[in-house]
C-alpha cells in the first residue's frame, strides 16, 4: 500500500508541474487599496480649557 501511495504521489507531481510552470496570472488575486487624499482643515483652538 506504500509503494501505491508513494507512486501516486509522483505522478500527480509530475503531471502537475508543466501547469504550475505555466506562469498563471497572480496580480488579479489581491485588489488594489487605493485611499482617497486627504483634505487638510484649520486647526482651531477651543476657548473651553478643561480644568478650570
Amino acid at each position: 500500500m506504500k509503494t501505491f501511495i508513494t507512486a501516486a504521489i509522483l505522478s500527480t507531481t509530475v503531471l502537475a508541474a508543466p501547469a504550475m510552470a505555466m506562469g498563471v496570472d497572480m496580480t488579479n488575486l489581491t485588489r488594489n487599496l487605493s485611499f482617497p487624499t486627504t483634505v487638510s482643515e484649520p486647526v482651531t483652538q477651543d476657548k473651553v480649557k478643561p480644568g478650570n
